[in-house]
């Protein structure tokens, strides 16, 4: 399971997550405390605010097609950059200083 932290000024709440969740994948349904999406090559992508964190967990379909996968990468990106407030690029590097640790 990943954790994104929430940049300051961007509120952890459920209000805002499924508000995001319909902007951005349109449909989700919730099963034991977990807000469960599937949309594009994401076969089940499953969120919990816990702590002031983002838990996600997805799993994926690899037999899509690169179009598909890509407009999915690029949705789901700007879907968490909207939520926490960080891009694709800081994400990254607060994985690589957590993983350094």
């Amino acid at each position: 399971m990943r954790e994104y932290k929430f940049k300051r000024g961007f509120k952890p709440t459920n209000e805002r997550l499924e508000e995001l969740i319909k902007k951005h994948f349109g449909e989700y349904e919730i099963e034991e405390g977990f807000y469960v999406v599937r949309f594009g090559a994401i076969e089940e992508l499953k969120l919990k605010i816990e702590n002031k964190v983002l838990l996600a967990e997805s799993k994926t379909n690899p037999k899509v097609d690169n179009e598909t996968a890509a407009k999915t990468l690029k949705v789901y990106n700007k879907f968490l950059e909207e939520l926490t407030g960080y891009t694709a690029k800081e994400r990254q590097k607060m994985l690589k200083k957590s993983i350094e640790r």
